[in-house]
C-alpha cells in the first residue's frame, strides 16, 4: 500500500495523516485510537435519532 492510495487527513478530526501514525478501521482513515471511538459514537447517535423519527 503506498502512500499515495490512503487518505490524507482523519475522517473524523481531519487531521493530516502521518507516515508512521494512522489507524486504519472499516474502510477509513484516522489519526488515533480516539477519532476511532469519536467517529463510532457519532454514527451511533445518529441511528438513534433516525430511530426516533422512524
Amino acid at each position: 500500500m503506498g502512500i499515495d492510495t490512503r487518505a490524507a487527513a482523519c475522517t473524523s478530526c481531519s487531521k493530516r495523516l502521518t507516515r508512521k501514525s494512522w489507524y486504519y478501521r472499516n474502510g477509513k482513515y484516522f489519526c488515533k485510537r480516539r477519532c476511532f471511538e469519536t467517529e463510532q459514537a457519532k454514527l451511533a447517535e445518529a441511528g438513534k435519532e433516525a430511530a426516533k423519527t422512524a
